[in-house]
């Protein structure tokens, strides 16, 4: 008896923090940090929207609306293709997938915020692979409570080229969520200093 109440009590506490928002909430504000970049380094870019806090968005709602948008033109795949291609593009290696109407039409919310935030760009630097393989270290941290609850946390990742990576955690109601990531890569590799 007393341990079915105990499974009774801990399938509340599981179902109540499911409802805090979308997947991703966690207790410890570098655990999402850690798996955004495990992720980016991945080339998982899609799924990095999975540890976001969606909770208050009406994703039915929304995708209804876009489609609309689709439907009525006010939204055209040409108009979104020159958004992609070019040096500047979001996808400029066509390495997305969305490499045509019906796809773009069919495209995942991970895979659109995935492209709006660039992750697709990096595949025009120079050794993407071998500049992701590398050793990654977390090089510093900020955290500022607020209310209770509440609050916000940036970590810093670089590896031995330098290039870096920076996640924003924002926290709700005592869960932490991912709130945005920035990845900075130089196109070309650094050059190694002349030795005299």
């Amino acid at each position: 008896m007393k341990n079915s109440c105990m499974v009774a009590l801990l399938s509340l506490v599981v179902l109540a923090m499911a409802g805090c928002g979308a997947g991703g909430g966690a207790a410890d504000p570098q655990s999402i940090a850690d798996a955004a970049v495990k992720k980016i380094l991945a080339k998982d870019f899609d799924s990095v929207f999975d540890l976001m806090d969606t909770g208050g968005q009406d994703a039915s709602g929304l995708g209804e609306i876009r489609e609309w948008r689709i439907t009525e033109k006010y939204d055209l795949w040409k108009d979104y293709k020159k958004r992609l291609e070019g040096d500047n593009g979001r996808d400029p290696k066509s390495k997305s997938g969305i490499d045509g109407e019906e796809a773009w039409k069919k495209m995942s919310k991970g895979k659109e915020w995935a492209l709006e935030q660039g992750f697709y760009r990096l595949y025009v630097n120079d050794d993407l692979d071998k500049r992701l393989e590398m050793r990654w270290a977390l090089s510093s941290r900020e955290f500022e409570l607020k209310v209770e609850g509440h609050g916000s946390a940036e970590f810093y990742y670089k590896n031995g080229y330098r290039d870096s990576i920076s996640v924003a955690c924002v926290r709700l109601n005592g869960l932490w969520y991912l709130k945005s990531v920035k990845v900075s890569m130089e196109k070309e590799l650094p050059k190694k200093p002349k030795e005299d």
